[in-house]
């Protein structure tokens, strides 16, 4: 397979740029093929700690068997014993990622390669005592679940995990056959029309709702970190790439970490975002990209009139754009009202027209 091209899109520094003639020209990206595509948009440089009141993970009162995928190992040997590296995926500031399997039953997975120094901790509580484990990790496993329930959540399975000096590596379900929703995109002319939209934007409201009632934030919803699966019953949302990821609080942030082009208004014009409102922001830029057909969206393009809502699409669609979209965070939408919306709860195939 020939190497993919990793994405260019910056990921925000914590210290916005001003809006005015903000505008990113998007960039075009090689299609990727059937595994998940890392981006090198660079995030923010977040100098923050965990945001969480205070670093954790899950609490174990179940035996060790259950969580004892957390642990991580330490052998390089281990690793090479139990996976197969296939080739490079990508590569970003974060480090690398490669195409593998598993040599016990040919799982496919998707292996990332990090600077052990580039990696956020936080910490696993056992039976009293504190393990110190990659942050992305303990995030990944709360939204997803247990790997004994491999590929049932929309959120990308984690499998495994080694702490290698100074590397770490993360071991990942890798979706087969796959896309990510930006070369699928790219497959349609640019553009799906509004039933097709509905069904990937069903899904991966869904999956917001369930990531926020486990408190996880991805924090850096966008085209390349989501994977359209091909299955028997149709397109599939996968979720990736929790780089960005922290625990949902209550109250503001203060650095954004995620994607800049797709962070909501108010980091550009107060330095301090809320969870929801930002998840329901990256969900509207999200469908602005989709049915759209215009330039990939921005924030600061958008909120200077330099791009617009397409007035052909439908009066509902247009209203909900408008809902996720609406510069105030307390005048956005909320997840629920999304949810409900005349536009995703209609089913009808002609419902655009």
């Amino acid at each position: 397979m020939e190497e993919e091209s990793p994405r260019k899109r910056q990921r925000g520094p914590c210290h916005p740029p001003e809006v005015a003639g903000r505008a990113a020209k998007a960039t075009k990206r090689k299609a990727s093929t059937e595994a998940e595509m890392p981006s090198k948009r660079k995030r923010g440089g977040n100098n923050e700690s965990d945001p969480s009141p205070s670093p954790r993970g899950p609490s174990s009162s179940n035996g060790k068997s259950r969580f004892s995928i957390l642990f991580g190992h330490k052998s390089r040997a281990d690793f090479h014993d139990k996976y197969q590296m296939l080739y490079q995926l990508g590569e970003g500031g974060f480090g690398s990622v490669y195409a593998g399997r598993r040599k016990s039953d040919f799982l496919p997975v998707a292996i990332k390669c990090m600077p052990k120094r580039s990696v956020k901790i936080g910490t696993f509580v056992f039976n009293g005592k504190k393990h110190q484990v990659p942050l992305e990790v303990l995030i990944m496993m709360t939204a997803a679940g247990p790997a004994g329930l491999l590929g049932k959540s929309a959120v990308v399975q984690f499998a495994d995990w080694y702490d290698l000096g100074e590397e770490v590596f993360l071991v990942m379900e890798r979706p087969v056959p796959s896309v990510d929703l930006f070369d699928h995109l790219q497959d349609n002319c640019g553009q799906l029309d509004e039933h097709r939209a509905k069904i990937i934007m069903k899904q991966l409201v869904e999956a917001a709702i369930d990531m926020h009632s486990k408190k996880m934030f991805h924090q850096d919803l966008k085209l390349e970190n989501i994977l359209i699966q091909t299955t028997s019953e149709g397109p599939r949302v996968r979720i990736i790439d929790f780089g960005c990821g922290s625990y949902a609080k209550n109250g503001p942030y203060h650095c954004f970490a995620g994607t800049i082009q797709c962070a909501p208004p108010e980091v550009f014009i107060t330095q301090s975002y809320e969870a929801v409102p930002t998840t329901v922001w990256q969900l509207g830029a999200l469908l602005f990209n989709l049915v759209n057909g215009s330039m990939q969206f921005d924030t600061c393009a958008f909120i200077c009139s330099e791009m617009k809502i397409n007035n052909k699409l439908s009066e509902e669609c247009r209203d909900l754009l408008s809902m996720c979209l609406a510069p105030r965070p307390d005048k956005r939408a909320t997840l629920e009202q999304i949810r409900q919306h005349p536009w995703l709860s209609c089913s009808c195939v002609n419902c655009d027209k």
